[in-house]
């Protein structure tokens, strides 16, 4: 019933007041995995500068300790992974990340210069000082994947920093 909630929302951006962490964060909370990671294993693919400030920054999850790590080329991402984000890739390395990916438990978050905007789950817009973050939905590649996202993630666009 929640897969039918979910695939009946539009696929909308959302503006976000908040920045890229507690995006990241607060999307984290709304996912739910079919066995709930512990630790959450969060690895980054591609280059970003704001992936960079997230691993430095850290992340916060409601749900336990988070592990992060950078994935290098050649490393099996569904057995290491429960989140991948992902930043700038040429075509030929996401297609080898999709097609690994593809059928397994792991969220795709992907910054909206990666050629992963077509199955990634999450697609974020990030204002180049990452103050802003812009986020849509992808319900096709969340239908397809092993991962669900509660309807309620889509009211962090009616929240605002102060």
């Amino acid at each position: 019933m929640l897969l039918a909630l979910v695939l009946a929302l539009p696929a909308r951006g959302q503006q976000i007041g908040l920045d890229l962490r507690d995006t990241v964060t607060r999307v984290l909370a709304y996912t739910r995995w079919p066995v709930p990671p512990d630790p959450l294993r969060v690895c980054f693919a591609g280059t970003s500068p704001h992936a960079e400030r997230l691993q430095q920054q850290g992340i916060a999850w409601p749900g336990g300790p988070v592990l992060l790590r950078r994935l290098e080329t050649g490393q099996a991402v569904a057995s290491q992974c429960d989140v991948l984000y992902v930043g700038a890739l040429d075509i030929a390395q996401w297609q080898q990340l999709a097609q690994e990916l593809e059928g397994q438990p792991v969220l795709t978050l992907c910054e909206r210069s990666t050629p992963c905007l077509a199955n990634g789950m999450v697609r974020l817009d990030i204002e180049p000082a990452g103050q802003s973050v812009r986020f849509e939905i992808n319900l096709d590649a969340l239908a397809r994947g092993k991962v669900r996202i509660h309807p309620q993630v889509l009211r962090l666009g009616q929240e605002r920093k102060p």
